[in-house]
């Protein structure tokens, strides 16, 4: 259950996070010792400072006293640095030291390049061995001049070794390093169920894919997050959606082209067998051989759109794009169903701004959109009733809507109208025969002239089709 993408994510999850912890662990490191050695700086030179004040009251009062305080107070100071505190003379000679134990060192002579700077007046701050005194022992030494009225008398060292620095630093480290180890700790268990929820949805869409590819398109996922998981979800619930609907249609398609091929083909049959056996007088053959005719006419038909829709599919039929009256293309369009309008008692109301309309188009594919719409707008419209065209100027935009009162089209299946062997309703219209062609032919045509064409319906109310065309050059009317 874990292996694949919840493995990785928690890897790549810890991983970051340990490098994250070293880099910050690193420089929290550095930054601690900077801040320790500078701090014990400061804690020295002040301790100098007070020091510095000692002598002076040493000085003004020599008696045995004053003394004994002022060497119990150097040792106090001495205590509260960690430090050990050296003073010399201007000759560099200890004079003074705040450790008894040390008591030896008194009277030796510093290196001379251990106080000249001091004696010049500068406070100084080395890192190493004290050489001449501790040759072996790494120490942060502080150097202050000793001063009296104003007078540089001697010098005054501090010095504390280096581990003790960093004594405080690794104490702050290691409190770094627990607090580090709970906050991985709490992260791992936030990332693992973190990490969960991002797979287990993606292995339930997984499964739902495997299914759907071995041919059960009704398989949908259950996920509800308002996260890109969530949105694939649905996504893929449309996936699954279409193709259920696109096998669906493929299946009705097969269904009804083997109808529509079977039908005339049994009539061609039928009457040419009667023909040749005699059995059609001869009287009536021309009549049946009309008929023959219209069913050959009509499988070409059917044979000839589905190579058309194929070809706009492949983006290998071309338009000729010219400026022509939409208008004029509307009337002569209407004419032509004149006499199933008339069947009908169909009531034509055309609305038009203006007398000629020029638009930019194929005349032939344009010509076709409106045949398509028009023929359905008649075939859903039942007797007596209105079918509305229109054509509206917008900015460079012409509108062309025509709208019938028809049987309407149920809201579900307005998405998939477009579809190829789609049909809304099967038990309705007057025409049971068509494959479901005429839309997606008219959808190719309208995208290949880069136009946007939608669809407006309520069932049992109305159907209104729309379509954009380019306005054309007015010149040309």
């Amino acid at each position: 259950m874990f292996k694949g993408l919840f493995q990785r994510l928690l890897s790549v999850y810890f991983i970051i996070m340990i490098i994250s912890f070293v880099i910050l662990g690193g420089f929290l490191f550095g930054l601690l010792g900077d801040y320790a050695t500078t701090e014990k700086e400061e804690v020295l030179y002040k301790t100098g400072e007070k020091v510095n004040e000692m002598m002076t009251f040493l000085i003004d009062n020599n008696n045995p006293l004053t003394e004994k305080l002022y060497q119990l107070n150097l040792e106090a100071h001495a205590t509260n640095t960690q430090s050990l505190i050296l003073i010399t003379d201007q000759t560099g000679s200890i004079y003074s030291i705040s450790n008894t134990d040390y008591n030896q060192l008194v009277g030796k002579k510093l290196n001379k390049w251990h106080y000249e700077e001091v004696l010049l007046g500068k406070n100084i701050k080395r890192i190493g061995p004290f050489e001449g005194i501790f040759d072996n022992t790494i120490l942060l030494t502080v150097g202050v001049p000793l001063m009296y009225k104003e007078e540089i008398i001697g010098t005054v060292f501090l010095l504390t070794p280096i581990p003790e620095i960093n004594r405080v630093r690794f104490d702050v480290f290691k409190l770094f390093i627990v607090s580090g180890v709970v906050a991985v700790g709490v992260a791992l268990v936030l990332i693992f169920f973190l990490s969960l929820r991002i797979s287990i949805p993606l292995q339930k869409i997984n499964k739902a894919a495997k299914t759907i590819a071995d041919g059960q398109f009704e398989k949908r996922v259950d996920i509800v997050s308002q996260d890109e998981i969530g949105e694939l979800a649905i996504t893929f619930n449309h996936m699954a959606e279409s193709l259920q609907n696109l096998e669906e249609m493929r299946s009705s398609f097969v269904a009804n082209v083997s109808h529509e091929l079977r039908t005339p083909m049994t009539t061609i049959s039928g009457f040419v067998e009667g023909i040749l056996d005699d059995t059609i007088p001869q009287t009536k053959q021309k009549d049946y051989l009309n008929i023959v005719l219209d069913e050959i006419r009509r499988l070409s038909r059917l044979v000839n759109n589905l190579l058309d829709l194929a070809k706009m599919e492949a983006g290998q039929h071309e338009v000729v794009i010219q400026d022509f009256d939409i208008n004029e293309l509307l009337r002569t369009t209407i004419i032509k169903f004149e006499n199933r309008i008339t069947k009908k008692d169909i009531h034509i109301k055309a609305s038009f701004e203006n007398e000629k309309c020029q638009v930019k188009g194929d005349v032939d594919s344009i010509q076709r959109v409106i045949t398509n719409l028009f023929d359905n707008a008649i075939k859903f419209t039942e007797q007596y009733q209105e079918i509305n065209v229109s054509v509206k100027l917008k900015g460079k935009k012409v509108y062309i809507t025509i709208r019938n009162n028809g049987i309407g089209i149920p809201k579900e299946d307005l998405r998939y109208i477009w579809d190829r062997f789609y049909k809304a309703d099967k038990s309705r219209g007057e025409d049971k025969k068509g494959t479901g062609l005429g839309l997606a032919i008219v959808k190719n045509i309208i995208n290949q002239h880069e136009q946007d064409i939608w669809i407006e319906s309520e069932v049992d109310k109305y159907t209104q089709f729309t379509f954009t065309l380019d306005k054309g050059n007015e010149n040309n009317s």
